[in-house]
């Protein structure tokens, strides 16, 4: 007979604590800028101009400001071995990106870096995504490159009490 009337208190204790911790749970992971460090990094096997060519058709991202609507994220610019990204702002504070592809050992280096992110928790959810696209492509070139993704790594850190992680 005591049964019924605790599991009833454990049901309503576990949808409280659901209901308390939601926000917390629902909240995009952190994302960090730090133009020294990549939050991406591979070694492709294959040229430079191989790279970039498959990385700006593999992110299905638009080419030019015009073309996305606000917060959306676009290729500014693709020279040098450099492709600049960035997202659309009104006041010229959003989003901006950079893809890094230079000669390595054994082919290509790539590697992806944050420059700066406003603090819009919807704009660093695409961020995100756009973090899952570059690693996703890096493998669509060569399915045997090493990415890897210092974002996840730090994280991981973080939530086991570690220092970040070193990369000098």
């Amino acid at each position: 007979m005591l049964l019924l009337p605790g599991l009833l208190v454990l049901v309503a204790v576990l949808v409280g604590l659901v209901l308390l911790l939601r926000p917390a749970l629902m909240r995009a992971p952190h994302v960090e800028v730090d133009p020294y460090s990549p939050r991406i990094s591979a070694e492709v096997h294959t040229g430079e101009e191989q790279v970039m060519i498959h990385l700006a058709r593999s992110l299905r991202v638009a080419m030019g400001r015009d073309q996305v609507g606000y917060g959306e994220i676009y290729v500014v610019s693709s020279a040098g071995g450099v492709i600049k990204l960035a997202s659309r702002s009104e006041i010229g504070r959003g989003f901006e990106g950079e893809i890094r592809v230079q000669p390595a050992r054994r082919g290509t280096l790539a590697e992806y870096f944050v420059l700066r992110l406003p603090g819009d928790e919807s704009l660093h959810s695409r961020v995100l995504r756009l973090d899952r696209q570059i690693a996703d492509a890096l493998h669509g070139i060569d399915p045997h490159a090493e990415v890897r993704m210092y974002a996840e790594q730090t994280e991981r850190n973080r939530d086991r009490g570690m220092p970040p992680l070193s990369l000098g």
